[in-house]
């Protein structure tokens, strides 16, 4: 049987979990829907949803790693054999995430080395637009058609998935080392680029863009929604990742406290963000004498093309601050990036009984083919659709089923009392409340919500059987497989010998 391994300390283990949870969309998508949805009124709904939904279900899963010792499928299935099958469907949305994420990361390598050229291809709005488009992603019409591979994407989607390779198969060891530095050092340049921005003339046009309240949206159910999916899909819950890092850790770990920081370490990351993005676009609406609502975007818009044009506009060494908002990006995606293989590459080492090496190798071979049609020029649309189906959908069943297992089939008043043993923040009636009612409640609203809209007009106004092709076909591809490996017997499986322990178990308890 091969060795897991363990984090060295308990410091190590949070920065990890950090690392997992702060990613790209953490530096534009956070600022973004904050911005669209009531500026400053938008941080109540945040907060709250943080609370309500966000460090419970991080406690959930970090208590579901510690106590199984195990990836998600084996900590589901010791509790019922049945919740394996939902184990097995959060690891696969991880590594379903992962393939199209380390696309987004071949693009950024593309820009890293762009950057000696930014003042002439995105000397505004129009012109970084073009290059995003057409130079760098050459996107086609249809999702169709596939156009060919775009060769620097796929080179920076092969050194991407060299880079995490190497990390992951070194083990937790080298895994502790590399965040030492890849954790720190995006909050640095963050900070750096935040204190660049709010100097500049026109900073503060943005950052009232930003946070100015408005109150009104508070009464939109659209906003709180918009919250809790942020909070949701932010911390990285319902991938299986935080179960297989937590698994890691030995039984006695403190949990309550450990997931309050790394939930709010996240968050407040985010926050930061907002003000190096909105400082920036509110020097390039002033400059520019334009509304700060028509120079933002929403997802890659904002991160590759808003921001560089806004940069090109900066007074001196445009060149030098391209180059640390795209290693910024980079370093923030490799932390995920590998997060989200150790999920896949534990779960499989588990199940098959291999070595790090092996497992981590296969799976990286797999990703990287898989990886290929998010190089085409239909990579772009392939990506937004897939994606749209794997969060909205595969990520909150498993949130709302994680909650529904915890509060009802194990007890979250056992739960509760396992975390309290070692917990520095002890769990009460308030936390069994948030996993009996409130977080599955406003998951499956939202899950309910999300559907209906999904039958009134097709997402994106894509083609209908592009949706059905990659997005439900997705779906239906990660639940076949989760039948399959969940149902398959291997040899030094122990997914299956902690199944037949837990019913032995239950067994025994009946008979006293």
């Amino acid at each position: 049987m091969h060795d897991r391994g363990h984090w060295k300390n308990r410091q190590i283990f949070i920065m990890a979990a950090v690392g997992s949870a702060i990613g790209l969309g953490n530096l534009w998508r956070f600022p973004y829907v904050a911005a669209q949805n009531g500026g400053g009124a938008f941080l109540v709904p945040y907060f709250v949803a943080l609370v309500s939904a966000g460090i419970p279900l991080m406690i959930i899963e970090y208590g579901l790693g510690i106590r199984s010792q195990a990836s998600a499928n084996i900590a589901l299935g010791a509790i019922r054999p049945f919740f394996r099958y939902f184990g097995w469907m959060a690891i696969l949305g991880a590594f379903v995430i992962n393939v199209y994420y380390c696309a987004v990361m071949g693009w950024t390598w593309v820009y890293l080395f762009d950057a000696g050229s930014l003042p002439e291809w995105a000397k505004d709005i129009a012109s970084s637009k073009h290059h995003f488009m057409v130079d760098v992603l050459n996107v086609s019409g249809s999702p169709f058609e596939l156009g060919g591979i775009q060769w620097p994407i796929l080179a920076g989607l092969v050194a991407t998935w060299v880079i995490i390779w190497a990390i992951v198969k070194g083990g937790l060891d080298r895994v502790g080392k590399v965040l030492l530095y890849t954790v720190p050092l995006p909050v640095i340049l963050v900070l750096i680029l935040v204190v660049r921005g709010l100097t500049l003339k026109g900073a503060a046009t943005g950052i009232n863009y930003y946070l100015t309240p408005d109150w009104s949206q508070l009464t939109n159910p659209q906003v709180w929604l918009a919250a809790y999916g942020q909070i949701f899909f932010s911390l990285s819950v319902g991938f299986g990742t935080m179960i297989a890092y937590a698994s890691f850790m030995p039984k006695k770990t403190e949990i309550p406290n450990s997931a309050a920081i790394t939930s709010f370490a996240n968050c407040a990351f985010s926050f930061l963000a907002g003000f190096a993005v909105f400082s920036v676009l509110g020097y390039f609406a002033v400059a520019s004498n334009m509304p700060v609502s028509e120079v933002t975007g929403s997802g890659p818009g904002l991160a590759f093309v808003v921001y560089p044009a806004a940069l090109a506009t900066l007074p001196f060494w445009v060149k030098g601050f391209g180059f640390l908002f795209f290693l910024t990006l980079l370093l923030l995606g490799i932390d995920s990036a590998f997060s989200l293989l150790e999920t896949v590459s534990a779960a499989i080492s588990d199940k098959f009984g291999l070595s790090r090496t092996v497992s981590t190798s296969i799976i990286t071979g797999i990703s990287l083919l898989l990886g290929l049609p998010f190089t085409s020029k239909a990579g772009l649309l392939w990506l937004d659709i897939v994606d749209h189906f794997i969060l909205t959908y595969l990520i909150t069943l498993v949130g709302i089923v994680e909650c529904i297992i915890v509060g009802y089939f194990l007890g979250v008043k056992k739960f509760a009392q396992e975390v309290n043993e070692n917990a520095e923040i002890h769990l009460g009636t308030i936390f069994c409340i948030m996993i009996w009612i409130v977080t599955p409640g406003v998951l499956m609203y939202s899950f309910i919500l999300s559907v209906f809209k999904e039958f009134q007009k097709p997402y994106e106004g894509y083609p209908v059987p592009a949706l059905l092709f990659m997005g439900i076909g997705s779906l239906v591809i990660v639940f076949v497989l989760a039948v399959v490996l969940g149902s398959r017997y291997t040899k030094n499986d122990r997914e299956w010998k902690a199944i037949e322990s837990g019913i032995l178990k239950k067994e025994k308890e009946k008979q006293v």
